[in-house]
């Protein structure tokens, strides 16, 4: 409904103090006065500057309903009816009134629906004997489809479901009997008492540990849902974060966290699973923990109560273990190696470096056809890292000492890989350029009221600057498409990789929400208050152009199955316009990267690679089974579909086994790698490897998933180098060769042209 804003936002700060008067009457937070204040902060400092009134309230009712019933199984459109009878208009009023009443509404009919459809669904599976001999198919993704009309047609859509999911773990389960009879082995040796489980029975687990985990959801949960929809409807970037979600950000930023070093899992029974150790960590040192242990409770100190944790959420168990460094947190487990006991474990929290992201390198030794050596340098950047808080990790840093030992090491080219990195610091982007760049622009950002900024570096020279490759993929986001593009910009850098990258051209600040709450303010609330994560600017090449939607184009483009995937910006709602602006002033450096010549030479290479053709293959395939989106549910159409999908790869597999005996002998002794990482960085001398087959994680020990070894087996790559790092590889010895002749001929002195 309309509402006069500027009325509701004079009350606010009456309302407000009303109730921060009441201090000693609240005994828990006031998730409505948080998503007050939230839906204030977000249309008051969001990029687009726009209110949150009525259309927002319509965006943001759809998406919320959509979020929790994504796949349109559980409403009805009788449900949907009513709730836009009831909500279209009036969310903002609502919540301008400090009340999210409508979100626990439609939650709390949410979990009843879900209740309802898990007692259903028992019964059907107690009642029903699917034959899985009709014609006929059901969806496999339902987030287009509409809304079954009501009770009745939501169960016929169920049966069909149910019969899919069923027919799937039946399928499922005769392959791995297949497979285990190819091994030589019996199903339950290696699955153990999984293997009995009938598709039946783990159906109805899997819905009744759904419906678990609904009921588990408090107040603040649900609000976490609410607001976070609220800042998606700007943007999809924008978000809310809980105070747990807040830590969990913290902890990505700057790859470390103060806790026992332990990847925990939910197990079948209620307990949380061991699933991973971080070598080195606080509980790998302690030494009692070991993989695959169940907690089932949790203590503060030697003295504290142990707190009964069985089917208790997972982030709220995590919440429980960490703490405060130097600090001792008390295990109750049940050992993985004798389930009749139970024992108590102490270990004192620490610091736990999570050294699996950080950045390393690799120093690649090529002997080229003609018997040359080429010294190639690789960094890996799987995030742009920054501990914000206390500035103890940078990337930048990190990436700086990788490569002045590469420089050490006299490599003749460098690659930066980029795949998956989903960004993070703009300030580390902005200093890992300016490792490769003198001193300049690197980006531009526009903010609300369209003024526009600059960032520059302000290192007088580069570190490196030789030839120089950067991979990038679909995933390469936010500060990875500042950082590939200001090189492209430069000339600095051949890009290659993916037709594009993400496409997030947009900046977002954190600002927690407490910061904006009086100082008198109830602690439970204030305490509890949360962040919200939201947009501010849209950021912009130096050349002018966003790279928001677009991304950024590499000079070389190589086959990938993400081609044909729904990834990056344009995949997601409500995502902000690419637009552009005027072109800085900078100087590109004169040495312009031979990007035709390595074009061609790429593409005669990727024409003839066997390994790209089934990409491509691949991609039409999955290509057609999307836009198809319907499976059969007849049992002796899937197994010949499936029969025909195993030849397939075995025919593969056999072409692959054959090509790849050949390359390996003809191209034995052809690459050198020395691993280089923070811990390694100084050391005099390497090991040297053959191959590039990557060790088990060294930096956690994790649990082995017991399906693994039913997994169909497909021969290895050539040196264990897939082919898209082998493209990179050649594309960069192109480079350093074309380099090396072009220098050649500038520095050969003129012939003399005296006469006689």
């Amino acid at each position: 409904m309309n509402t006069n804003r500027n009325v509701i936002r004079a009350l606010l700060s009456t309302i407000i103090t009303g109730i921060a008067l009441q201090v000693s009457s609240i005994a828990a937070p006031n998730y409505g006065t948080i998503a007050q204040y939230v839906a204030n902060m977000v249309q008051n400092n969001h990029y687009s500057r726009t209110d949150f009134e009525d259309d927002v309230s319509e965006k943001l009712l759809k998406g919320f309903i959509n979020f929790l019933d994504t796949s349109k199984l559980y409403f009805n459109q009788k449900d949907i009816d009513n709730f836009e009878r009831k909500y279209k208009t009036s969310l903002d009023d609502y919540i301008f009134e400090g009340s999210i009443k409508p979100a626990t509404d439609i939650y709390n009919l949410y979990v009843k629906r879900v209740q309802e459809r898990v007692k259903k669904i028992e019964e059907t599976l107690n009642t029903v004997e699917f034959k899985f001999d009709s014609e006929r198919t059901v969806e496999k993704r339902r987030k287009d489809s509409k809304w079954p009309a009501d009770a009745a047609a939501a169960d016929i859509l169920w049966n069909n479901v149910l019969e899919g999911q069923l027919l799937g773990e039946k399928l499922r389960h005769l392959t791995q009997e297949a497979r285990a009879r190819e091994l030589g082995k019996k199903l339950e040796d290696i699955l153990g008492s999984d293997s009995k489980e009938t598709p039946k029975d783990k159906i109805l687990k899997r819905y009744t540990r759904f419906m678990r985990s609904l009921d588990e959801n408090d107040e603040e949960e649900i609000c976490n849902f609410f607001l976070s929809n609220l800042s998606q409807v700007y943007d999809p970037h924008s978000e809310y974060f809980s105070q747990s979600e807040l830590e969990n950000f913290r902890v990505n930023m700057g790859n470390k966290l103060v806790g026992i070093g332990a990847l925990l899992g939910t197990d079948d029974g209620g307990a949380a699973k061991i699933q991973g150790i971080v070598v080195g960590g606080p509980a790998d040192k302690a030494g009692e923990l070991q993989i695959n242990d169940r907690i089932v409770g949790v203590g503060q100190g030697e003295k504290g109560e142990i707190v009964d944790i069985m089917y208790m959420k997972l982030n709220k168990i995590v919440d429980m273990i960490r703490g405060k460094k130097g600090t001792v947190v008390v295990l109750k487990i049940i050992p993985a190696d004798d389930d009749s006991q139970t024992r108590k474990i102490s270990i004192n929290r620490d610091q736990v470096n999570l050294k699996d992201k950080l950045a390393n390198a690799e120093l690649i030794e090529v002997t080229t056809p003609n018997g040359t050596k080429q010294r190639i340098g690789w960094i890996n950047l799987y995030a742009f890292y920054a501990d914000m808080e206390r500035g103890t990790s940078s990337c930048s840093a990190d990436v700086k000492k990788l490569l002045d030992r590469l420089i050490a090491e006299k490599i003749e080219g460098l690659v930066v890989n980029l795949r998956g990195n989903g960004g993070g610091s703009l300030e580390e982007a902005i200093r890992m350029t300016g490792l490769f760049i003198p001193s300049g622009p690197v980006v531009q950002a526009k903010n609300a009221k369209n003024k526009i900024t600059d960032r520059r570096s302000r290192k007088p020279s580069p570190v490196y600057d030789g030839p120089m490759l950067v991979m990038t993929d679909r995933s390469s986001a936010s500060a990875s498409e500042i950082f590939a593009a200001a090189l492209q910009d430069y000339n600095r850098a051949v890009i290659v990789g993916d037709k594009s990258t993400f496409g997030k051209g947009t900046v977002q600040t954190v600002m927690p929400v407490a910061q904006y709450m009086p100082v008198i303010f109830p602690g439970e609330t204030k305490e509890r208050a949360g962040a919200l994560k939201v947009t501010i600017q849209k950021f912009y090449r130096i050349a002018g152009g966003s790279t928001q939607l677009k991304g950024v184009t590499p000079d070389i483009i190589l086959p990938s199955y993400r081609d044909e995937m729904e990834t990056g910006e344009g995949s997601l709602p409500n995502a902000l316009e690419h637009d552009a602006i005027k072109k800085m002033k900078y100087t590109p450096s004169e040495e312009v990267p031979p990007v035709e010549k390595l074009q061609a030479l790429s593409t005669t290479r990727v024409t003839s690679e066997k390994e790209f053709h089934y990409i491509k293959d691949d991609n039409v395939r999955f290509k057609e089974s999307k836009e198809k989106n319907k499976i059969s549910l007849n049992l002796k159409k899937r197994l010949a579909e499936n029969g025909k999908e195993k030849t397939r790869r075995t025919t593969r597999n056999a072409e692959r086994t054959k090509l790849f005996t050949e390359i390996n002998k003809r191209e034995k002794g052809r690459y050198q790698v020395a691993r280089i990482n923070l811990d390694n960085v100084d050391t005099k001398e390497f090991t040297w490897l053959e191959n590039f087959k990557q060790e088990n994680n060294q930096s956690m020990r994790r649990a082995k998933d017991k399906e693994e070894e039913l997994a169909e087996e497909s021969p290895d790559y050539p040196h264990f180098l897939e082919p898209a790092k082998r493209e990179i590889l050649n594309i960069t010895g192109d480079l350093i060769s074309i380099s090396k002749a072009l220098h050649t001929a500038e520095t050969k002195p003129e012939k003399s042209r005296s006469g006689s």
